[in-house]
């Protein structure tokens, strides 16, 4: 074993790394009594969990430094000739932590003694990214609603969640969800096609196989990149020098819950359970361990379903005008239930949720020697999912995502170390929908019906991974180099996919269809893509109270393409024909993307070692979502988009009308001389140690983004001529970089470790965000008009002014070895010893709202119709003087433009309601041997059963005689979260029962 790693070490070497972030660091200085420093000193590092040791020496300069520490608890040793042993206890490394120490040796005197001292609180003094660590205490014993690791995400200072708590709703300092970077073990652990994963898998991994993640928000090192956005380190659990073991299982059921706002108290029936078990300990002792781990989640929910439906007067009076939209009317379910309009009643309904889930994680760790040590990880998730689709119709999506990781670490010498890695990393994904009619419809006012397409893909990337780390003086560089492959094979859509527009009600009963957009099936092909990326980052101990961390980062993208040459290249910007000439590179690669990194920390002397003043500025780089690089793919299939212009009485069935097809192609585009997201992202921190284990920080961070996403329509209908730029084309999605985004942000958060007994973690963030459309890297709206964007000039969508977040577990001091009642009775204890409590609070400010209106597209100047706005009533406030869920907006404050004009109004004028709610939990251990015991933890998320309402309607048409607000305009008729699981639910209880050795 120990041949075929130093084989394999110089093969690793030769690849890339994404950072050995999932690691700690001990670096420093060791000087005598005078300030001199000390070289040739002895340092050993021994962990506590596995008896490793890990050695060094101190160079001429007394500099030392010991990379890639697994995370966990070490005791550090320092002894040179002539000078006392000091010992350094409870020094714990986290997830990318780097430790800097200054150690000063005293003369050893006649009878030597060994000077043991506690490690510091862990103040950041090598760098100044905005971030944080969640434990695995708090993976595990937290109340979680889904048991999802993604809902602690957001408890790191810089992070906010806009959503229910699943990957695609957490975001970094203002940027989009497609510019995060999700590792597991160093490497790629992302969802491929998107950053993160399609659907909301909980187990991927399981928080019981979790021993710690970082996730850093903003101005990290130049170890880190790929992606602009917020970079999260997840690291398993490995076995230990003691068997370790657990098994448990969380049941939930409907009767303990709470009715959803707006429900008529009515409770969807739920069965919820969700079970698993952990083994890990010694294969060989002090050498060779392993950990597993299995988990599974069984729920079934019978959900409530709810839409606006055609009312049988409206049925009638169609029917009536136009009977070949029976086919159509018929889909509609009969309403139940009666509103203002005449035309629209409520229908409630009910449909089957079935998840399925199983997620498992085995890991085996050699070492070697005290110089080497070596680690495989296999983890996977099987996730399928039956619910109801449309109001009527069922929906089924299945996700598969292995994830491989070989690992070989290696001290070289005393100054040079490395860290090497290769991974692999998987998600195959299937979804489509039973719906009776083979195309959608869409109609201003009703619920839309959906049609039964899909998508198939199975996304595969490998990571090689290596990273150096060399001590030269008083500089510890690091540098390394990343090779990312990656393959997409896909089908999307799987089935055809059409979609017959109608703007209004009325316009439906008269059968004047507004557009029928088509897109067929496009055959399973395979984009392929090489990253390439390499950093080098020079941290100069300029004295031991300052610290400068300088780096660069390259960035090479690559270029997509398909495996077999397959794609149609539409650019009518910078092609003369629209499509570019067979042969030409889907886009030009950008070649000079240099990251400079730089971040300075401050000791002050007067302050006794407690604050650190830290200051940084670093430029990011990224790519944006890897799907949205391939719309030559999506060529391929046949796509048009007819209106009322192509094809004049255009309406159902559209057979008579598809002569005009071959004028109305209708492809996506982009620039092949697109430009990568540039980030530009600076902070100021400081950091105080205001009691033992416990830090506050006030921090400021921003942002300066350019080359967001942009997704634009083009080829209107030129006002003038009457004709569309591009004959023989109808609209054509161009998507680019062509959006800017800012953000600034004042960050406060204070956090106590859980060796105390009570863990706190509370952040508050103040922030604005404002772009013209784009985010970042995935998130873009499309503009009303293509020719003023600064008139998109607003907050972001995802401009959250307030957000606060907090988490604590307090483990009761009663009992015995604690504070209170340390000498129990066997009684006494088994009453008052092992209670703990936890809890999760979260408080948000609402996200904009941006109102719209429908419009026949020949109303509008160029008839691209798309995101258009009203005129703002001059005078007439926006939100009613009693603001309430069934009137959040002011109807009257908006009126029609004229035709041929956009409307004044301003993008995201209006606000969502907020959000706030307190999950906790109450937990009890029962001992039964010494090493053994068995818990019952009873959890209550939102505990005061807070109402949160949802999104109002906030596409506005103009009052009528008989309806003086027609489309339900302001008003919220769902509440947050319509699923079970997440933030956001009614009052929900949970139960769980757990035996651990």
């Amino acid at each position: 074993m120990k041949k075929l790693a130093i084989f394999l070490l110089p093969l690793l070497c030769v690849f890339s790394a994404f950072g050995q972030t999932d690691r700690g660091t001990l670096t420093g200085t060791v000087t005598d009594g005078a300030g001199a420093r000390i070289a040739g000193a002895d340092v050993e590092v021994h962990s506590l969990a596995t008896a490793q040791d890990r050695i060094s020496k101190t160079n001429h300069e007394g500099v030392f430094t010991i990379a890639s520490l697994p995370v966990g608890t070490y005791v550090a040793r320092f002894s040179a000739n002539g000078f006392a042993k000091r010992e350094l206890e409870n020094l714990t490394f986290d997830a990318g932590q780097t430790r800097t120490v200054a150690i000063q040796l005293a003369l050893e005197s006649v009878t030597s003694q060994v000077e043991v001292t506690a490690a510091d609180s862990g103040l950041s003094t090598s760098s100044a990214e905005i971030g944080g660590v969640v434990h695995g205490s708090q993976a595990q014993d937290l109340p979680l609603n889904g048991r999802n690791y993604v809902s602690l995400v957001a408890l790191v200072p810089g992070a906010i969640d806009s959503g229910t708590g699943t990957q695609d709703q957490v975001r970094f300092a203002g940027l989009s969800a497609e510019d995060n970077s999700w590792h597991l073990d160093g490497v790629d652990n992302s969802g491929i096609n998107h950053q993160f994963q399609k659907v909301a898998i909980r187990l991927q991994p399981s928080t019981e196989a979790i021993a710690e993640f970082r996730a850093n928000s903003t101005a990290y090192g130049a170890d880190q990149g790929g992606t602009p956005g917020g970079q999260i380190e997840l690291v398993s659990k490995s076995g230990t020098n003691n068997f370790h073991g657990s098994a448990w299982e969380f049941i939930r059921n409907d009767v303990f819950d709470a009715a959803p706002w707006g429900s008529n108290g009515s409770l969807p029936p739920l069965r919820l359970n969700n079970f698993g078990a952990n083994l890990g300990g010694p294969l060989l002792r002090s050498r060779l361990f392993f950990f597993a781990n299995y988990e599974s989640l069984r729920q079934v929910l019978d959900q409530v379903v709810t839409g606006s439906v055609p009312s049988a007067a409206y049925r009638a009076t169609t029917l009536a005008k136009s009977p070949s939209l029976f086919t159509i009317l018929s889909q509609y379910p009969i309403g139940t239930v009666a509103t203002n309009n005449p035309s629209v009643m409520t229908w409630y309904g009910s449909g089957r949720q079935v998840d399925h889930e199983d997620s498992g994680l085995l890991r085996v760790d050699y070492h070697v020697s005290d110089r080497m040590s070596a680690f495989a990880r296999y983890s996977t998730d099987h996730y399928s999912l039956v619910s109801p689709a449309d109001l009527t119709g069922s929906g089924f999506t299945t996700v598969e995502t292995p994830n491989i990781v070989l690992g070989v670490q290696n001290t070289i010498t005393s100054s040079l170390m490395n860290d090497a890695r290769f991974g692999f990393n998987r998600a195959a994904f299937t979804q489509g929908e039973t719906n009776t009619l083979p195309f959608s419809v869409v109609v201003t006012g009703f619920t839309k019906l959906d049609d039964a397409t899909g998508s198939v893909r199975y996304d595969n990337s490998f990571s090689f991974v290596d990273d150096m780390t060399l001590v030269r003086g008083r500089n510890t560089i690091k540098f390394g180099a990343t090779v990312r492959r990656i393959q997409e094979n896909k089908a999307s859509p799987s089935v055809a996919d059409e979609i017959y527009t109608y703007t209004s009600p009325a316009n439906f009963t008269s059968n004047v269809m507004d557009s029928d957009s088509y897109a067929g099936v496009v055959p399973l092909t395979g984009q392929r893509m090489t990253q390439s990326f390499g950093y080098v980052m020079d941290q100069f101990q300029m004295s031991s109270h300052f610290t400068a961390n300088l780096g660069l980062r390259y960035e090479y993208f690559g270029v997509d393409h398909e495996v077999q040459g397959r794609g149609i290249i539409v650019d009518p910007i910078n092609c003369a024909n629209v499509v570019c000439p067979a042969g030409t590179q889907w886009y030009q690669p950008n070649l000079a993307d240099f990251s400079p990194r730089l971040s300075l920390a401050w000791q002050p002397q007067i302050f006794a070692r407690k604050t650190a003043i830290r200051a940084g500025f670093g430029i990011y780089y990224g790519n944006g979502q890897f799907g949205n690089l391939g719309t030559p793919i999506g060529n391929l299939a046949t796509k048009y988009t007819l209106t009322q212009k192509q094809a004049p009485g255009l309406s159902y069935p559209t057979a008579p009308y598809l002569g005009a097809v071959s004028f109305s192609f209708s492809p996506s585009g982009s620039p092949i001389n697109r430009r990568d997201t540039a980030s530009n992202q600076w902070t100021l921190s400081v950091q105080n140690e205001i009691a033992r284990n416990t830090i506050w920080q006030v921090a400021y961070f921003g942002n300066k983004t350019t080359h967001a996403f942009s997704d634009v329509t083009l080829n209107g209908v030129n006002p003038v001529t009457g004709l569309r730029p591009y004959a023989g084309y109808s609209t054509i999605d161009y998507r680019g970089f062509a959006n800017d985004a800012h953000t600034h942000a004042f960050q406060t958060s204070l956090q106590r470790s859980i060796n105390t007994g009570l863990l706190i973690s509370a952040n508050y963030q103040y922030s604005h965000s404002i772009d013209n459309g784009g985010l970042g890297g995935g998130e873009a709206v499309i503009p009303q008009d293509y020719y003023c964007h600064r008139c998109e000039v607003s907050s972001s969508d995802q401009d959250m002014r307030h957000y606060f977040s907090a988490s604590s577990i307090w483990r009761l001091p009663i009992g015995r070895g604690h504070t209170l009642l340390s000498h129990a009775s066997r009684t006494t204890e088994l009453l008052l010893g092992g209670w703990q409590f936890g809890a999760i609070g979260t408080a948000r400010a609402g996200l904009p709202l941006n109102v719209t209106m429908s419009r026949s597209a020949t109303d509008l100047p160029d008839q691209l119709n798309k995101n258009q706005r009203p005129n703002r009533v001059v005078g007439v406030p926006l939100y009613p003087s009693n603001k309430t869920p069934g009137n959040w907006l002011n109807v009257a404050a908006f009126s029609a433009p004229p035709v041929g004009t956009h409307g004044n109004a301003g993008r995201n004028i209006a606000r969502a309601p907020g959000l706030w709610q307190m999950d906790t939990s109450l937990q009890k251990r029962f001992s039964l041997t010494e090493r053994m015991g068995v818990s019952f933890r009873a959890e209550a998320f939102n505990l005061f059963n807070v109402a949160h309402y949802g999104t109002p309607a906030v596409i506005w048409v103009a009052p009528t005689g008989n309806s003086v607000n027609p489309n339900n305009f302001g008003v919220i008729t769902t509440s947050f979260n319509n699923n079970p699981v997440g933030t956001g639910t009614p009052r929900e209880l949970q139960f769980m029962l757990k035996i651990d050795f």
